[in-house]
């Protein structure tokens, strides 16, 4: 059956802080539960080059970043903020320093809304805001001010890309074509068959 519907792949990645408290099972689980499909799976211990990569030296992965937390702070009345793209630059520093050397397990998702889902179940970047039922929101107590002062990265417990085209790119990074499989789930007929499941009368 020809689908029109193209299904989106997205990058997760399971971080060391969730592989140290042996966490992997239920978050790959949460996953599943989504209705997505594995099509990719390798645990390594990701190098600075790889790591530099994934989290681009430019400007505009700083703003973005940066933006993010300089909101959080504005909201919460801190003063003598620096600019978005100073914090961007120091959370590119605290993300190689807590990823760089250390195992990681790295997965492609695929399925129909595969990044949104993925950014859902993995929830709000601040575990503080993050909904019960997301990775974020069940599974971690961290916070900015938690990290500002220990001088390390949030323990956000995954990373989940955040667009079909962040997506595309990091997979390109992460993963060689011929690590990725394809396969049909007996579940895709929910998606991609209107009859399914249909009883038929004699």
């Amino acid at each position: 059956m020809e689908r029109k519907f193209k299904p989106e792949r997205t990058l997760i990645i399971i971080k060391p802080e969730s592989i140290q408290r042996h966490l992997m099972g239920e978050l790959i689980n949460k996953f599943e539960r989504r209705g997505l499909k594995m099509i990719a799976c390798k645990m390594l211990a990701p190098d600075a080059k790889l790591i530099g990569e994934h989290y681009a030296d430019d400007e505009a992965w700083y703003i973005s970043s940066g933006t993010n937390t300089y909101n959080n702070y504005k909201d919460k009345g801190v003063k003598d903020l620096l600019t978005p793209i100073e914090y961007g630059k120091r959370t590119r520093e605290l993300l190689m320093d807590s990823l760089c050397d250390r195992p990681v397990l790295a997965m492609i998702w695929e399925g129909p809304h595969a990044v949104a889902l993925g950014r859902k179940t993995a929830g709000s970047t601040n575990p503080l805001t993050a909904d019960i039922g997301s990775i974020r929101g069940d599974y971690s107590s961290d916070s900015y001010e938690m990290s500002d002062e220990t001088g390390r990265a949030i323990q956000s417990l995954v990373h989940a890309s955040g667009s079909v085209e962040e997506a595309e790119r990091e997979i390109s990074i992460w993963f060689k074509p011929e690590e990725i499989l394809g396969y049909d789930l007996v579940l895709e007929s929910v998606f991609y068959m209107k009859d399914w499941g249909k009883v038929k009368k004699s």
